[in-house]
């Protein structure tokens, strides 16, 4: 169910399978201490981002004129359950600031992911720079959390084969992934512009449903709560639906909320959303 804040609501259990049509840091104040079990967001990055690859120029984003990203970081650190995972999209050139956010907030920065991008974007000097074909993305913890077994990615050596002498039999599945995803054993980061035309679906950082369910599966059970204060067209809330998990987030812009609502309610319905 979705819909602006208080419509509905019923104490903590409008606090479930809920986007609201707000911006994130008036929700913030409505959502209790150690609430939600997963964090998996894509906050702006005050870089005005514009797609020079595409005839249609995206609108600025919402907050990239500039945020309060150490409020943003406390706010996530509080409402993160002990021993949980977070993971917050950054750029290269902000990174170092939200890296240093994270950690005042509490957080235990353990890694920053480069994954593969669906397609090739650049800003800024398109003669003179490297083009963008990663995404960046800090890994955090508040406690500690081991990652989930899962069956996303089979070692390559076959079940039953003992990886050095005196040992147990390999596992089928990796346990321990990389923090580069490359080449196709991988998903991508986002979908490219031909998808989102033949899709419908327009919005300049559009993150693939597949990669966020991996994220998902690796560092949450089915049932808990996984929080996005910024879902844009709904991508981080399909992957938690598609996984057994529940969700929980907002998004300021009205047209992103609406093709949200309307992604979920097409998975609702039996059909396949657009954007999986």
């Amino acid at each position: 169910m979705s819909g602006t804040f208080g419509e509905g609501m019923e104490g903590r259990a409008g606090l479930s399978d809920r986007i609201f049509c707000m911006d994130c840091m008036d929700l913030f104040p409505q959502i209790p201490d150690g609430y939600v079990s997963m964090i998996l967001s894509d906050p702006p990055y005050g870089i005005s981002y514009q797609n020079h690859f595409t005839r249609t120029r995206h609108q600025v984003l919402d907050g990239d004129g500039g945020m309060d990203y150490g409020l943003l970081a406390r706010e996530s650190y509080r409402i993160l359950r002990d021993n949980s995972h977070a993971y917050f999209f950054t750029r290269f050139d902000c990174y170092p600031y939200h890296y240093e956010c994270l950690r005042q907030a509490g957080f235990t920065i353990k890694n920053c992911m480069v994954v593969e991008k669906g397609t090739i974007g650049g800003i800024g000097d398109l003669k003179g720079s490297y083009a963008n074909n990663a995404e960046w993305v800090i890994f955090c913890q508040k406690g500690r959390r081991v990652f989930n077994h899962t069956a996303l990615l089979p070692n390559r050596k076959r079940a039953g084969d003992r990886i050095h002498a005196g040992e147990g039999p390999g596992r089928r599945y990796k346990t321990r992934f990389n923090a580069c995803w490359f080449g196709p054993e991988y998903p991508k980061a986002t979908y490219n512009s031909a998808w989102q035309k033949q899709n419908g679906i327009y919005h300049p950082t559009v993150k693939n449903v597949e990669f966020l369910s991996w994220l998902v599966q690796i560092s949450s059970h089915p049932g808990e709560l996984v929080f996005d204060g910024f879902m844009g067209t709904g991508s981080t809330a399909l992957a938690a639906a598609s996984t057994g998990r529940r969700y929980l987030g907002a998004e300021i812009n009205p047209r992103y909320y609406e093709t949200a609502v309307r992604r979920i309610a097409e998975a609702r319905h039996g059909g396949q959303p657009k954007g999986t």
